[in-house]
């Protein structure tokens, strides 16, 4: 056994002590107790550093008081979504409507989904608790599958996603089959559109050039299927949450697909954007999005 499958081994242990310990207390507890560590901890170490150039090249108009409040929150918000992660990932399909309102504008929505018989592409970001919206969306009859890309523990990857509720994609060649493989069947695909990705193209994020997934877009240019923006917001710093499911985005095709990708992708971009300038605290800053 050699050293990292040893702290692989003990990392597992401390996140499954973890995971117990926020189960057997009361979810709002587990969530306040969850967001003091991440606060203490968050503004410590050296990636807070790397959220404070985010925030600050995002928007750079904001004083340097308001970016460490905004990521002081954001701290508390991450805090929470780990605290809270064992009731939500166990919380039955059927009693999500007590942790989740939606309004009567995005229930029509989703019923007009389920109508469809169409299937689409369900797009989101890590903003609120990210891990509330499949559950929703199942709670509205919609077939659904997550995309997403597995941890590099081994061992803590198996037992999140064990306890996860919902159908789960892999990111890889096999992934991108079994997204091609539900939009045909009608069903729909929801994938995280604000990280980075190792292939992509240079699409503008707020002011600068940021390498994007322009899969998402190609996808629904080449399927004819919806791309709908969805997302779910904390209310204040509860255990409750406002679940958004807007109308699709406007595809428009011409006879240059490359060019129709690259402007759906900015479009998707552009609803991101809108998102994290609305709710600045609860988008996840601590990610390398702008890396070339």
């Amino acid at each position: 056994m050699n050293f990292k499958n040893i702290r692989y081994l003990a990392e597992a242990v401390v996140v499954k002590f973890g995971l117990w310990i926020f189960y057997v207390m009361r979810p709002e507890l587990a969530s306040n107790v969850a967001a003091t560590i991440a606060k203490f901890v968050g503004t410590k170490i050296p990636v807070h550093k790397l959220a404070y150039e985010n925030i600050s090249k995002a928007m750079p108009e904001l004083s340097a008081q308001k970016k460490e409040k905004i990521l002081d929150d954001m701290w508390d918000n991450l805090g929470r979504i780990v605290g809270e992660y064992p009731h939500v990932t166990k919380c039955q399909i059927e009693k999500i409507d007590q942790l989740v309102e939606t309004s009567s504008e995005t229930q029509n929505r989703l019923k007009e989904l389920k109508q469809s018989g169409k299937g689409g592409i369900i797009f989101s970001a890590h903003i609120g608790n990210w891990e509330i919206g499949p559950k929703v969306l199942l709670r509205s009859g919609l077939k659904v599958s997550t995309v997403y890309r597995p941890l590099n523990n081994p061992y803590v990857e198996k037992m999140t996603a064990a306890i996860r509720g919902v159908n789960m994609i892999e990111k890889s060649a096999g992934g991108n089959r079994k997204i091609i493989e539900a939009i045909k069947k009608g069903d729909f695909v929801v994938i995280m559109a604000d990280q980075k990705v190792s292939e992509g193209e240079e699409v503008k994020f707020f002011h600068e050039m940021a390498i994007t997934t322009t899969s998402i877009a190609r996808l629904a240019l080449r399927y004819d299927i919806p791309l709908i923006p969805a997302r779910s917001i904390r209310i204040g710093k509860e255990f409750r949450f406002r679940a958004e499911v807007e109308k699709p985005l406007a595809i428009k095709k011409s006879d240059d697909v490359n060019s129709d990708v690259l402007r759906l992708t900015r479009e998707i971009n552009l609803k991101l954007e809108e998102w994290v300038k609305e709710y600045p605290s609860q988008w996840f800053w601590v990610h390398n999005r702008w890396k070339k």
